[in-house]
């Protein structure tokens, strides 16, 4: 997996060689390059950047299929929750609840995506693919995000599917490795009803590896040849065979195997803060049984371990989150604008 990261990290810094694409649908702007990202997509070169501009108009007509190395970046999501993150409290959506959204092929492998709000199928059939602080929902009776690759990081994402219970949130085909999905929020609607059905939140192949870490899990989840550390379960159970299980904490009914500090029907009546925002709730309270119990001295969940969860997606690079300017300027004075920028890791 050290591999993989030095990967990704010499893909965004090539970028700053390539060249920088705006994609903006918003109506009136001019300072753009494209309104539809299938359109930026197909003129862009490989290495190149894509910018999306928070905005309330759909970045998609049809499923986009990337079959060349590209960086694609939006604002974050919840940005109307999450206060002085972005000025643009507007998504960039790419759309199509009921059916595929996003398709990573042959060719794009070393791709990146953050920040952007995916409705719709997610599937990843290229190597070397960084999904990275993005909203991940999808609606219908199928499964939300299909892994048939290997070397693949899906790490910071509030992913939250409307889906039968039959379907999954993420499932993981068969002779896989080097998959790493850590420090996420994963949901499936239907783990605390809508009838029977397996509801898996996660399900991998018994011929592939992976490691979970820093999850919340709201689901089934069956793995095998895996490192579990330092997940919470809040319903329903667990499985897993040939697998390395310590430091995570189940509610009632989620259960991880005794032993290597894992804790079955766990109290979770004091786990998280008071308030708090649609992800920004999940960060442990002061008095929090998760904190610090996590292997190596870490938190259990989504704020814990080396890269924990940023609140929005809010993507590595610096955001406005204020502008204030008078609508009438002085002669002498001009017209005196205060902008705030924020860094962001």
């Amino acid at each position: 997996m050290k591999y993989l990261v030095i990967v990704f990290l010499l893909t965004i810094s090539l970028s700053a060689y390539s060249k920088i694409w705006i994609v903006d649908s918003n109506a009136g702007s001019t300072a753009k390059d494209f309104t539809n990202l299938q359109a930026a997509h197909d003129d862009a070169a490989a290495g190149d950047t894509l910018y999306l501009i928070g905005s309330p108009i759909n970045y998609i007509t049809a499923e986009v299929i990337v079959s060349k190395r590209l960086v694609i970046i939006g604002p974050g999501y919840f940005l109307n929750e999450n206060s002085n993150l972005q000025i643009n409290i507007n998504a960039a959506q790419v759309s199509l609840p009921g059916s595929n959204a996003l398709t990573f092929n042959a060719g794009s492998e070393g791709s990146v995506i953050m920040g952007v709000f995916i409705n719709g199928a997610l599937t990843i059939n290229a190597n070397n693919i960084l999904i990275k602080r993005n909203y991940i929902s999808r609606n219908g009776s199928a499964d939300n995000i299909i892994i048939n690759a290997s070397n693949i990081i899906l790490t910071q994402n509030y992913i939250f599917s409307y889906i039968g219970t039959d379907a999954n949130v993420i499932v993981i085909s068969s002779s896989r490795s080097g998959i790493l999905i850590t420090n996420n929020y994963i949901h499936h609607n239907c783990a605390n009803g809508c009838g029977g059905g397996t509801r898996m939140a996660l399900i991998s192949s018994g011929t592939s590896s992976l490691e979970l870490s820093n999850n919340i899990f709201y689901g089934n989840v069956t793995v095998s040849n895996a490192l579990v550390q330092n997940n919470l379960s809040l319903f329903t159970g667990f499985a897993a065979t040939a697998s390395l299980v310590r430091n995570n904490s189940g509610a009632a009914g989620s259960y991880y195997p005794n032993g290597n500090d894992n804790i079955s029907n766990s109290d979770f009546g004091n786990a998280f803060i008071t308030g708090g925002t649609t992800d920004g709730k999940w960060q442990p309270s002061a008095s929090s049984p998760f904190k610090g119990t996590g292997f190596g001295g870490t938190d259990r969940g989504l704020f814990g371990g080396s890269e924990p969860y940023v609140l929005s997606g809010i993507p590595p690079i610096p955001t406005i989150y204020s502008l204030t300017a008078p609508t009438i300027g002085e002669k002498n004075t001009g017209l005196p604008i205060q902008i705030k920028v924020k860094s962001n890791n």
